[in-house]
């Protein structure tokens, strides 16, 4: 078994959390897949994975080689299929996004992508928590908002809308807000940052610039979908994404409010986690772009504007 093969085998061991798992996705036979890191664990001179009876873990010095070793293997790849740019895009594709996008946009749309890449398989996780790129084996991540530090490439996606809005159960019982002072009189749902914990402040524009407020409330949530339903329950005031608040606006289940103070645009971009990138990730990225660039409901700003 060659270098190739022996990294293949060890970043798809780290990918899908067991050898067995390594062993089926790869169709080898678990010794061929015990034997090629017992290898790589050989030729560098240092243990990889701490193995128990129910879990693996990377050790330091593995988590190193697989940070190291994936863009290598992605280049050798790309190397490889730069000689026949017409053979069909091939394995595995690790892609996380919010639950909003992943429901209103990619999923419906995927059909179009494989009908023009057959043999991709996508493994999509959705969730409204930040995820460990590295950890969790991912080769992009889509991204709402400001982006923290850390070790990966961003490319950004345009800006997506934000609306303030309510119930109208809530503005019957509460009032409407007219003014940002109103605001204090007024209970809000807020939303919680996954990483940091802190609870995120609702932005407006006026006309003296972007202006910050935390706002009082009683429910405090980080998934999209428990937050359109406190919402719609009548809870608060909510801040959110417009693509996944326009239906409920539409069919008046929800009301805009402080139209006269829009909330900022959000920044939206793709992430991934070392600087070459791989064919497969490219053609997804640049499917995604046309995708979100055609969505009229996503309301997108341009790139970089």
């Amino acid at each position: 078994m060659n270098l190739f093969e022996s990294i293949k085998i060890f970043i798809e061991i780290v990918e899908s959390g067991s050898f067995t798992q390594a062993a089926e996705n790869l169709q080898l036979h678990r010794p061929a897949v015990t034997k090629a890191v017992q290898q790589l664990e050989q030729q560098s001179g240092v243990r990889l994975l701490q193995r128990t009876t129910r879990r693996i873990n990377l050790t330091p010095e593995g988590e190193e080689f697989y940070r190291r070793s994936k863009p290598l293997l992605a280049q050798a790849d790309d190397l490889l299929e730069s000689f026949s740019p017409e053979r069909a895009l091939h394995g595995q594709l690790r892609v996380d996004m919010p639950i909003a996008f992943a429901a209103l946009l990619v999923v419906p749309n995927l059909p179009d992508f494989y009908r023009q890449h057959p043999d991709i398989e996508i493994i999509l996780s959705s969730s409204d928590r930040r995820q460990d790129m590295l950890r969790d084996g991912l080769d992009c991540v889509l991204r709402v908002g400001a982006l923290e530090d850390g070790d990966y490439i961003a490319r950004p996606m345009g800006k997506i809308k934000m609306t303030t809005c309510a119930s109208p159960d809530y503005l019957a019982a509460c009032g409407r807000p007219e003014t940002l002072e109103d605001l204090q009189q007024h209970v809000a749902v807020n939303w919680i940052n996954s990483s940091s914990r802190q609870i995120m402040p609702w932005t407006f524009q006026t006309a003296a610039g972007t202006e910050e407020l935390l706002l009082p409330g009683k429910l405090v949530l980080d998934n999209s979908e428990a937050y359109i339903a406190a919402g719609l329950a009548g809870l608060g005031l909510l801040q959110g994404m417009n693509v996944f608040l326009q239906p409920f606006l539409d069919s008046g289940r929800l009301t805009e409010v402080l139209p006269d103070y829009p909330a900022p645009p959000r920044k939206l971009s793709l992430l991934y986690p070392h600087r070459h990138l791989s064919r497969k990730v490219r053609v997804f990225a640049e499917w995604l772009e046309r995708l979100l660039n055609d969505a009229t409901n996503f309301n997108l700003t341009p790139n970089g504007q």
